[in-house]
């Protein structure tokens, strides 16, 4: 079974890798891990997809020293829309969940939408939200 966890660089996201590292040693699942280069500018294309590839690196290596087995863990980067992207990645890896972390906005940044409430909407695969306060 696999676990697609997207990455975008935060510390919401990096909190939820390690629930879902945690729940992929319970569990001897896979990991999948996302990120998602915004499709903006061609000109930075190059350099946003480095960047990626060292946050999923980062990342990587905080599931390994968890416990996880590295050859058990996929990295993904994407371009394009992030919520379409993780929907249509889960689908293709035939992912059984997904764990996101949120940074838990209201007001005006509730209403404009998140990536993932839009993934919520969207999604037929079990979305684990991991809250901001959640310590592990």
């Amino acid at each position: 079974m696999k676990l697609l966890i997207p990455i975008d660089g935060s510390d919401y996201s990096v909190n939820a890798a390690k629930v879902a590292g945690k729940m992929a040693l319970e569990h001897n699942d896979d990991i999948l891990l996302l990120h998602v280069v915004t499709d903006t500018g061609v000109g930075r294309k190059k350099w946003r997809n480095t960047g990626a590839e060292s946050i999923l690196s980062s990342v990587r290596d905080i599931l390994i020293n968890a416990g996880c087995d590295e050859k058990r863990i996929k990295c993904i980067v994407k371009d394009g829309n992030a919520p379409e992207i993780i929907v249509d990645i889960a689908n293709q890896h035939d992912a059984y969940k997904i764990v996101m972390g949120t940074r838990g906005n209201t007001g005006l940044k509730k209403i404009m939408g998140s990536v993932t409430e839009k993934v919520l909407q969207t999604s037929n695969k079990l979305v684990l939200v991991v809250p901001p306060k959640y310590k592990n």
